[in-house]
């Protein structure tokens, strides 16, 4: 049984990981509300289903390009404040900003309009989030060169992230209420108002407050100019082949690609499969369940799945708890496939505690 202890010199003051933790809540917050609001381009604004599903898988292809790039970027920057830190204060605001401007939508102006206005956006905002999200990620290695430590810091982080996808299902709830707001339309674009003030003020938090390793004697270090730019992408290309020749690795990204796009792929379609195949489209006999789906899913993964899963990476090693977790994850993705039947939903529903949870959440 190992008795390593973290130098206090390694350790990570509290102050840097509240702060590093409020950036990962708005790394979540960011794509969770994106996520949800998406659902009203067809209830709100008349958007064909077609069409809003293109608007969510273009960006996505544009996404994948623009984060290594900036990845490269980040990497090789030179500034007084670090690598980071800069990109991190630019990107928070103007996710936030664009967020908030990409939700201003209005049906009168027809689909057409919305749909390319939408589109065009998109990748605007993408191109701010790359900026906040890449940087603050690698900060996050940096902050401390200890091996457990740094574990502790990603689990805290991770920890703080599902406290936003807690939230944003409901923003489903909120925006659906004729209580609240006026029409659904109305909804979208002052909560979205909301949300981008908060990540703007949340989002700038690690980059005034986080410190990591110096990077002002780093060497091999690439020029950063419109004059280098080519030669810079001939490196970037090199380097993503070099990369794609270590077998553990492409090992490693293949497995994460196939769990986090298991899990991201019934999240995106949770609030249609529960309202309109496991209630039929009735919106008043789904109630609040597509929130409550959501956020006790978060809560879990915060208080049981982080936890345990962070003790067994200190106690036997990352490796073994990767095989551990994803086990685990495959177990709960073929689950899923009798989860949301309708007959045994039913069945379910006639039980005493199906009742009662109905009761609880309706």
């Amino acid at each position: 049984m190992s008795t390593y202890k973290t130098a206090a010199k390694d350790k990570v003051p509290i102050g840097q990981k509240a702060a590093f933790g409020a950036g990962h809540f708005v790394l979540n917050l960011l794509p969770g509300a994106l996520g949800f609001f998406m659902f009203f381009l067809l209830t709100a604004f008349g958007m064909d289903p077609f069409l809003a599903g293109l608007l969510g898988g273009l960006p996505r292809i544009f996404d994948a390009i623009t984060d290594p790039i900036m990845g490269f970027i980040s990497d090789n920057t030179k500034s007084k404040w670090g690598r980071r830190r800069p990109y991190i204060f630019i990107g928070a605001i103007a996710s936030g900003l664009l967020f908030a401007a990409l939700w201003q939508l209005d049906a009168e102006n027809g689909q057409t309009y919305n749909f390319w206005y939408f589109l065009i956006l998109s990748l605007i905002f993408l191109i701010g989030n790359t900026m906040y999200a890449t940087p603050l990620v690698g900060l996050g290695y940096e902050m401390t060169s200890d091996y457990n430590e740094r574990t502790r810091l990603m689990a805290f982080a991770n920890t703080m992230g599902q406290i936003a996808w807690m939230i944003v299902p409901w923003f489903w709830v909120i925006i659906a209420d004729p209580e609240v707001f006026s029409d659904q339309a109305v909804g979208v674009r002052k909560l979205s108002t909301i949300v981008a003030g908060v990540c703007i003020v949340l989002g700038v938090l690690p980059a005034l407050f986080c410190r990591g390793i110096d990077s002002s004697h780093m060497e091999n270090r690439k020029e950063i100019s419109f004059k280098s730019l080519a030669s810079n992408l001939k490196d970037l290309f090199k380097g993503i082949v070099q990369v794609s020749k270590n077998k553990p690795f492409m090992k490693l990204c293949g497995a994460t690609f196939l769990v986090f796009n298991g899990f991201q792929m019934v999240a995106a379609f949770s609030v249609y499969i529960i309202v309109f195949y496991m209630f039929n489209g009735d919106y008043g006999m789904a109630g609040t369940w597509p929130a409550w789906f959501s956020t006790i899913t978060a809560l879990l993964t915060a208080f049981v799945v982080i936890p345990i899963i962070s003790w067994m990476s200190n106690k036997w090693g990352k490796r073994k708890a990767f095989i551990i977790s994803t086990v685990l994850s495959i177990i709960g993705y073929l689950l899923k496939w009798w989860g949301f039947d309708n007959s045994l939903n039913a069945s379910f529903n006639e039980t005493a505690f199906g009742q009662a949870l109905n009761n609880g959440v309706g």
